[in-house]
């Protein structure tokens, strides 16, 4: 049947279309099918790469093979394509888009037959439902992103989500482009271009293919290559292997040539054939399956693929969200902020594929031969073109242009290029090169190993160095495929004259700031210059300043975070002419790690002679500890030239103690061949280089060692900049512990120039080094840290300028492990601290609780703060004192309170808060007398207190007379009468005093004391009350004078009966001590506090009045006296009066500390100024230096101490140094000062009231001269010159590793800031926030020591092992009070032997990485297990417990007249039980011997050393011993122990004799994490970062209350055992079953706990200790209990118990 054609013009398109009607071959064939309707299309866009899987719904989809979708467009050039779809349902259809030339938005059509679409191509007039569109993407993503997790480690992939975020609107829209889904999707960890072994093509023979036996055709390549092979091999490699004749002998050579080239390349030497493996290079081995049935024109080839080993593909999640399994970043590539810890890179993200280049086109200088991409599919008939390595040409990079490019090469000579860029398709640049865009704008030099930048982060790389001539070319087009930081520029020109590409600036860089930023740039009036400026992107700049005058520049310029700019041009600009464009945030990460490549390290046993030790450079770029061992070899014995090496790996990457890194063995290949030494780099291998000085003149046999690893440490540039005077990240500078290992902690150095070619250094505040000279040839390393130093030039450098390098570690941090487990101690436990019985004989309180009665802030009436009975003046004030039923009636609070919320110790439920607040308002009472009515009080009292007053005729009776008294003293107390005043009636009276007034009925009396009047005018004398916690105060209260109860049993006494102010508030609280914390101890332990005797005066704070010029001996003042008080007081003294020559008077006042405000008003007595001492109150006297010469207002602040500092020390130890309850603590000194001369709190001492608002810590250190020094408030440090218990620094002792760094430079880590210079004198200098500090001894200090006054907001004061206690007040504390607290150790974590417990790991610094590992360790069995962990979050992760064998090995029984001092260690391997005897055969050496138990069957082994120290294997038991050093064993000495197999420990024996007082057969094990595969591991240990291997034990002689479950002390009921056991767990790991293991000793288990047993929804099997001989008997039955046999409570959920080798009895089973 004939077919129609159907010719349709459409849109200025020819479209030839065929038709087939029903019935024809077509219809006869598939048959017509109705096209579907259309409905939508998901996703609406992808990249014109194709690969993105649409779904397109509808309707009336049918299942056919010939399902076809059709994407078509006219625009900007006609495509159309048709692809297959997949049927899903009548409703749906999946298809794959396919590739485009170009972006544009497509016309989608559907068909059910292949033929009949649902629109004719690009159509649109049908309407809904025949088409839709698809955008085909062209561009790369851009805009603001979120990263779910921005820091990643050093080793192994991170999983890290990206989330594209809102962004600023421009012209109504949000910066930034969406995600596409595509087959093509790719991350990239930086723009690194090193390239890494692939896989190998199968081997291709291409030989005779008749005659031989297939063995003998067969040739294979190993799987793998060495580490050498990345070093020299970058690209896809062919190898050829061919057989050839040698005199009648066939043998084989090999060469070698670029991927995709015609053969090329020389070939090796001949080589006879065999089946052993052979090396071609760089560990590619191949080998032949046979010798023999070889021909001369044999030939095998295959190809070495390589890949980037940064880039992986990506997961599509929405058009927001993209998922990348992230690589580790290059260790070689570019750090984007030095100045920040780790390795700063540009996460690359690309949805158009992996290589943003089109395929390069080569010609050659006469036009002639031409080829585009690989030459070799082009077959023999181009042979003679000859294309192979010399034409080969790599476009590598990741192109971050603003539009597609194409780059052009041409060669200039044999072995240099010019190069230029221009638009892709730009037709003007294949005539001239004159146009900005057509001028050849770089050069370069033909390298094969180094590649060459050309622009927008394209390079290219020669495959050859040879065979080219100028007049070659290049050519090949940049795409736009991976993401940028940077928007695109935005333009506003100012005049016409300003040309498109004049106005052309390219904003490049990847940008690593915090925040999203607007970058703007405008042309100066000069226009060869610019200025700009960058601001948040969220406001508007206004108020940014501009950087002014940088040149305009066709080559980059750095703004700033990354981020520069250049122009096409650098002319043609116009005044005004601006450029827009944004910088996002979320496009970096950090990988916390830095490559370590050691020195060559000579070998101890090396002969001497040897010319010089090689210099090693170059970055390590493996993933693993390493090292590399250099031997000195050839033909000779003193002057050898040669080398070999190896690169061997540790069987222990990261030991966790000594005896483990003793036992660690290094293993690798074999040795290379023998190496001439040059005196230029030799690369190794992993990117580390050797360079030999001379190179010759080394012993043979002599081997140097260079260690490698990938380290968690990070060297932070110099604070501050020093260049040019020196580098601290020079050559391989890496921060570690001198072994190797990443250090537990920060650091920081500081390097001090002592003349202009000498410097010291010193590691956070140790002592400075000697003198180091400085060398500009090669890095000066400082000490075991790492850091080399690399100088610029050898001298010229300035005295005393100093610089610090900050050394940052990244290991993380173990807080806590936990398990699900319920046993007894599954928490650690602080008691409330206990009073000694001898508190209440300690004078002055005698135990008291209750505190001073503490002013509040603003009272302004007159008080003196003293308590009842209190020493010295009683006047003013109100004290608390107990009441009755108190256990002693005589103790009174003394202390003053600086904490707002009241602590909670032993007493404080008794004695809660109580408030008092003055009411007293102005009152007169009625007159009394026998002509009371006679008289009549007017007014309002005016006084300050209550007084009685008297009133009586006098002199005539027209007159009368009055005294007063204070209200309760009697009348002897009364002052004198008055003169005689007028007696008035009616509407006058006559003026008593303070407001009052007296009107009298009659105008005349008889005089006489018989008429007297009497009244009482008061003032301040009432008071109302209330508890803490209550909002009603008491109904008001008269003041008396006695004792009054408040409530809850406390009571106070006022001094006098009135005379206090209305509205002044008092709080009386306890003066307790309170503990808190999380015990982190190892075993359990008791804390002692005591409280010293501290009865002292600070040096005097002068305070100089406004105005006032008082200086020198007019401002000395002085203290004297024993201080008496019983609380820390404040002294205030002020210059009351002060005229020229005249001598001063002064007032004075004092108050608790911190109650300046509310302290009330100085007193009403002036004293004079004296020489000699004038007593104030309670001992303390001061005197001036002068008498006069003051000035009014001048003032001086003295404290007074008493009952204020304690001490403390852990189970007996040694006491630490005093600490201060008060706000200002007492001095510390650096642990690691070198001074001894000068004592704390003697010759440097702080006093003040600090007011700021946390706790801190003001660091003082002694400055070159030792007479003046500098200060800084630094983030608290408890304790942070002292050392610990043991007198060395730990892991995280004294927190002074960021004391030397400033906050100029370092902000965020709370460092502070160093004041200028300043003098030591003997006054107080304030420093900040009312703290002073006092150089008693002005001079003579050690440069270099550093001193620290802790000053506290809180009352808290941390001890260790995680307590903390707190003191209800800071003063006042009886001396030889004592508190005890007890800290009991907790088990966090157990499970059983068995393992497959989930271990819950909090902690710090967790990274997301297939490297995340956990470790189990001890020093007891030396069992090591490491396992992988689930990252859960950066404070979270979790792993499941392997298999652990039991500990069975008892601990020795010494018998002899020598040292018993030996350990046993290890985990028993052999099958058998044995009794091991260990005997010294002399004073230092030993034999042992091993009995089956019971036996004496055993020998004696040889001697052997005992090698203190070490340990020393019995065999291969599995079981050491260790002897001590510094003891002394004599011949004889014998010790045994037993040793258990596995199955006698768990099957049949109770091991008595290892598990009285021990977890034995239980482990107890520290966890570790490592973030890096166990290069590095988290440096943590203590009692909560510890897992108990340990089933749980259960025996009739146990305890379920004070018992917990181990061998030695188990519980008593199996259901407590049950309760014990694991609960399920969270499922994070797959294997956790927490399935658990209770064992039961011999005995019968009957009645509550052992017959009705509940699950709990836990899977436990209960096993007997000895099978058969335990036997539950539910004779006795718990009613309503499920027992065995029968249904378990539904409400306990799903759980199991087993029993294994348990008899039951009378349990209806």
């Amino acid at each position: 049947m004939r077919r129609a054609l159907l010719l349709l013009v459409a849109l200025g398109t020819l479209w030839s279309v065929e038709c087939a009607p029903r019935g024809s071959e077509y219809g006869a064939s598939y048959g017509y099918q109705a096209p579907p309707v259309l409905r939508a299309i998901a996703p609406a866009a992808g990249p014109k790469e194709g690969g993105t899987t649409l779904t397109i719904t509808g309707s009336g989809f049918r299942r056919s093979k010939n399902l076809k979708v059709k994407f078509s467009t006219v625009s900007p050039k006609t495509e159309v394509q048709i692809a297959a779809a997949t049927y899903v349902d009548a409703s749906t259809v999946v298809v794959v888009a396919p590739r485009r030339a170009s972006a544009h938005v497509a016309h989608v059509a559907v068909s059910n037959d292949g033929v009949t679409f649902t629109s004719l191509p690009a159509v649109r007039a049908g309407g809904a439902g025949t088409y839709l569109d698809f955008e085909f993407v062209g561009s790369a993503p851009w805009g603001p992103w979120r990263l779910d997790n921005a820091t990643v480690s050093g080793n192994g992939n991170a999983l890290i989500e990206i989330r594209r975020t809102g962004g600023r609107l421009a012209d109504g829209v949000t910066e930034g482009s969406d995600f596409h889904a595509s087959d093509f999707l790719f991350c990239a960890s930086g723009t690194s271009l090193r390239r890494v072994h692939s896989h190998f093509s199968p081997v291709a023979f291409l030989g005779a293919k008749d005659g031989a036996a297939d063995t003998d055709k067969t040739m294979s390549v190993a799987a793998g290559v060495s580490d050498a092979y990345a070093q020299f091999i970058q690209s896809d490699t062919t190898y050829e292997v061919a057989a050839a004749d040698d005199a009648g002998v066939v043998k084989w050579k090999w060469r070698k040539w670029a991927k995709g080239m015609f053969p090329g390349g020389t070939f090796s030497e001949l080589n006879a054939f065999t089946t052993s493996a052979v090396e071609l290079e760089y560990g590619v081995r191949v080998t032949f399956a046979s010798t023999a049935g070889k021909a001369a024109t044999d030939v095998w080839r295959f190809d070495a693929v390589t890949k980037n080993p940064r880039a992986a593909r990506g997961e599509y999640l929405s058009p927001q969200r993209v998922s990348c399994p992230l690589p580790p970043p290059d260790p070689s590539g570019n750090d984007l902020d030095a100045s920040k810890a780790g390795t700063q890179v540009e996460l690359k993200v690309s949805y158009r594929g992996e290589h943003s280049f089109s395929a390069v086109t080569f010609t050659d200088a006469a036009g002639v031969k031409t080829v585009t991409g690989d030459p070799a599919p082009l077959g023999e008939i181009t042979e003679a073109l000859d294309f192979d390595d010399d034409v080969k040409l790599y476009a590598e990079g990741y192109f971050d242009g603003p539009e597609e490019y194409t780059f052009e090469l041409e060669m200039t000579s044999a072995s240099a290029f010019k190069w230029r860029k221009y638009r892709v398709g730009d037709a003007a640049c294949k005539t001239t090169t004159t146009a900005p865009w057509c001028a050849w704008g770089g050069s370069g030099t033909v390298s094969v190993v180094h590649r060459v930048h050309l622009a927008h982060g394209v390079y290219v790389r020669f495959a050859s160095l040879t065979g080219k001539a100028a007049g070659d070319r290049w050519r090949f087009d940049a795409y736009t495929f991976w993401s940028t930081t940077l928007s695109p520029v935005t333009v506003a020109t100012q005049a016409a004259t300003t040309s498109d590409d004049d106005a052309l600036m390219y904003a490049e860089g990847a940008f690593f700031g915090d925040v999203d930023e607007t970058f703007e740039v405008e042309i100066m009036s000069d226009t060869g210059t610019f200025r700009w400026r960058a601001f948040f992107a969220t406001t508007d700049g206004s108020g940014v300043a501009w950087t002014e005058d940088v040149p305009v520049a066709s080559s980059a310029t750095l703004l700033r975070d990354g981020v520069s700019v250049h122009w096409l041009t650098a002319l043609g600009k116009t005044f005004g002419d601006k450029w827009t464009f944004t910088a996002f945030a979320g496009h970096v990460v950090t990988a916390l790690s830095k490559s370590r490549v050691g020195d060559a390290v000579p070998s101890p046993s090396n002969a001497a002679g040897d010319a010089r030790v090689p210099t090693v450079t170059g970055v390590y770029l493996g993933a693993e500890r390493a090292r590399i061992r250099i031997e000195i070899g050839g033909t000779c014995t003193t002057s050898c030239s040669e080398f070999k090496w190896i690169k061997e790996t540790p069987s222990v990457a990261s030991p966790q103690n000594v005896h483990e890194a003793a036992a660690t063995t290094w293993s690798g290949g074999t040795f290379t061949a023998l190496i001439p030494m040059q005196s230029l780099e030799q690369p190794l291998v992993d990117g580390v280089n050797v360079t030999w000085g001379p190179t010759s003149g080394y012993k043979v046999g002599n081997t140097y060692t260079i260690d490698l690893a990938p380290m968690p440490t990070s060297v932070l540039p110099a604070r501050p900049t020093p260049d040019p005077f020196f580098d601290p990240i020079g050559a391989r500078s890496t921060y570690h512990d001198g072994a190797g290992a990443a250090p537990a902690r920060d650091a920081v150095l500081t390097v001090e120039f002592t003349s202009g070619a000498a410097f010291k250094w010193r590691k956070d505040t140790g002592p400075y080094s000697s003198s180091v000279d400085v060398d500009a040839d090669e890095p000066v390393t400082l000490g075991d840290t790492g850091v080399n130093l690399t100088f610029s030039a050898a001298s010229g450098y300035v005295a005393g300028t100093r610089f610090l390098v900050p050394l940052r570690t990244h290991i993380p941090h173990v807080h806590n492990v936990t398990t699900t487990h319920g046993g007894s101690k599954s928490a650690s436990a602080i008691s409330r601290p206990v009073a000694a019985a001898a508190n209440y004989a300690n004078l002055p309180n005698q135990g008291s609780t209750l505190s001073d009665v503490l002013p509040m802030p603003g009272n302004v009436g007159s008080h003196s703060i003293h308590a009842y009975p209190a020493a010295g003046s009683l006047s003013g004030g109100g004290s608390a004192v107990p009441a009755v039923g108190y256990a002693n009636q005589g103790g009174v609070g003394l202390s003053n309170i600086i904490n707002a919320v009241p602590t909670h110790g032993y007493l404080a439920a008794v004695y809660p808060t109580a408030y008092l607040k003055i009411v007293g308002a102005a009152a007169v009472s009625p007159v009394s007398g026998v002509l009371a009515d006679e008289l009549t009080v007017s007014g309002t009292y005016t006084g300050d207190s209550s007084y009685v007053y008297q009133l009586e005729p006098h002199g005539t009776t027209s007159q009368f007379r009055w005294r007063k008294y204070a209200l309760g003293s009697s009348e002897a107390d009364a002052g004198s009468w008055t003169t005689a005043n007028a007696i008035v009636t009616g509407s006058s009276s006559t003026t008593i005093e303070f407001g009052l007034s007296a009107t009298f009925l009659s105008s005349t009396y008889a005089v006489g004391s018989v008429n007297r009047w009497t009244f009482t005018a008061n003032k301040g004398h009432t008071f109302v009350y209330r508890d803490s916690g209550r909002a009603l105060w008491s109904d008001e209260v008269v003041i008396t004078g006695g004792v009054q109860p408040l409530s809850s049993g406390v009571s106070v006494r006022f001094s006098k009966v009135s005379g206090y102010a209305p509205g002044d508030q008092f709080a009386i609280r306890n003066r307790t001590v309170d503990s808190f914390g999380t015990y982190l101890g190892a075993a359990d332990a008791t804390f002692e506090l005591d409280v010293l005797d501290r009865a002292e005066f600070d040096p005097p704070v002068f305070h100089r009045a406004s105005g006032s010029t008082t200086a020198g001996l007019q401002a000395d003042m002085t203290v004297t006296g024993a201080y008496a008080g019983r609380s820390t007081y404040v002294y205030e003294i002020k210059i009351d009066s002060a005229s020229s020559g005249a001598q001063s008077t002064f007032k004075w006042r004092k108050y608790l500390r911190g109650r300046s405000d509310g302290g009330g008003p100085f007193g009403s007595a002036a004293l004079p100024v004296s020489l000699s001492p004038t007593l104030l109150d309670d001992g303390t006297y001061v005197q001036w230096a002068a008498i006069s010469g003051h000035a009014v207002n001048d003032r001086w602040t003295v404290i007074a101490h008493a009952g204020d500092a304690f001490r403390w020390r852990k189970d007996g130890g040694d006491w630490t140094t005093p600490q201060s309850m008060t706000s200002v603590g007492l001095v510390e000194r650096d642990f690691s000062n070198v001074g001894t001369s000068k004592t704390v709190n003697v010759d440097v001492r702080a006093t003040g009231e600090y007011s700021g608002a946390a706790d801190a810590t003001i660091a003082l250190e002694v400055l070159p001269g030792g007479a003046t020094f500098r200060w800084k408030k630094h983030a608290y440090m408890p304790r942070a010159g002292s050392l610990n218990q043991t007198s060395t620094a730990g892991a995280y002792c004294c927190g002074t590793e960021d004391v030397m760094l400033d906050s100029l430079t370092d902000a965020a880590r709370g460092v502070g800031t160093w004041s200028p210079e300043m003098n030591m004198v003997p006054e107080p200098i304030l420093l900040t926030e009312g703290v002073y500090v006092a150089f008693v001894s002005s001079s003579g200090y050690t440069a270099g020591d550093l001193y620290y006054v802790p000053v506290k907001k809180t009352a808290h004061h941390r001890l260790s092992d995680g307590v903390v206690v707190a003191f209800g007040a800071d003063s006042g504390y009886s001396p030889n009070d004592r508190w005890n607290v007890s800290a009991a150790a907790g088990v966090y974590a157990r499970g059983p032997l068995s393992g497959d417990t989930e271990l819950s790991i909090m902690g710090s610094g967790f990274l997301p990485s297939e490297s995340l590992k956990c470790r189990l360790s001890d020093e007891r069995t030396l069992v090591s297990s490491v396992v992988d962990a689930r990252y859960v979050s950066p404070n979270h992760v979790v792993c499941a417990t392997p298999e652990h064998p039991p500990d069975t090995v008892a601990d020795p029984v010494f018998v002899g007249a020598g040292s018993s001092a030996m350990e046993t260690k290890g985990a028993y391997a052999w099958s058998y039980s044995v009794t091991f005897s260990v005997r010294m055969a002399s004073a230092t050496t030993f034999q042992w011997r091993a009995d089956p138990l019971g036996e004496t069957t055993g020998s004696w082994s040889g001697s052997a050393a005992i090698e203190v120290g070490t340990l020393r294997p019995l065999g291969d038991s599995g079981v050491f011993v260790a002897f001590a050093s510094g003891e002394t064993y004599g011949v004889g000495d014998e010790w045994t122990f037993a040793a258990y197999s596995r199955d006698d420990a768990i099957n049949n024996v109770e091991l008595t004799d290892i598990q009285l007082g021990s977890i034995r057969p239980g482990v107890m094990k520290h966890v570790a994490v490592s973030n890096d595969g166990g290069v590095s591991w988290s440096a943590d240990k203590h009692g909560a970062t510890r897992f108990l291997y340990s089933d749980i034990y259960v025996s009739p002689s146990g305890d379920d209350v004070t018992g917990d479950g181990t061998s030695s002390t188990p519980y008593r009921t199996i259901q407590r055992g049950i309760h014990a056991a694991l609960s399920p767990g969270e499922g994070y790991v797959k294997n956790a079953t927490n399935r658990d293991d209770i064992v039961v000793t011999p005995g019968r288990y009957t009645g509550a706990g052992n017959t009705g047993l509940f699950t709990m929804g836990k899977s436990v099997m209960v096993r007997a200790a000895r099978s058969g001989e335990v036997v539950i008997d539910c004779a006795v039955r718990v009613a309503g209990a499920a027992h065995f046999g029968e249904t378990m409570a539904s409400a306990e959920g799903a759980g199991k118990v087993s029993l294994v080798g348990v008899n039951v009895e009378n349990c209806g089973m």
